[in-house]
């Protein structure tokens, strides 16, 4: 039977990165740049919009887009009206045609 418990076996647990990194704001600024602003964002679920012209109005992005079931699956969408730059629903909702 071998003994594991050696001290020349163990050795001391290291972290990946110092400490420091944790608060620093440079790093933080280095990670949101390098990976996460290429990758895809979270908007929301499907079950927001359960219904064929359900929408969903997202706030978390001054309700300049929204989530819209169709009646080929779930779309974001701008809520900003081309002509007039006016958001166009507000909140949630079911409209049969957003126009």
């Amino acid at each position: 039977m071998s003994n594991l418990a050696t001290a020349d076996r163990l050795r001391r647990a290291t972290s990946q990165v110092p400490v420091s990194w944790y608060c620093d704001p440079a790093f933080s600024a280095l990670e949101e740049r390098l990976l996460f602003a290429p990758g895809p964002g979270y908007v929301g679920h499907e079950l927001m919009v359960p219904n064929v012209g359900d929408y969903y109005a997202l706030a978390s992005r001054d309700n300049a887009q929204a989530l819209v079931r169709g009646t080929r699956g779930v779309e974001l969408l701008s809520n900003i009206c081309r002509h007039r730059q006016a958001v166009m629903r507000k909140g949630r909702g079911n409209a049969p045609h957003i126009v």
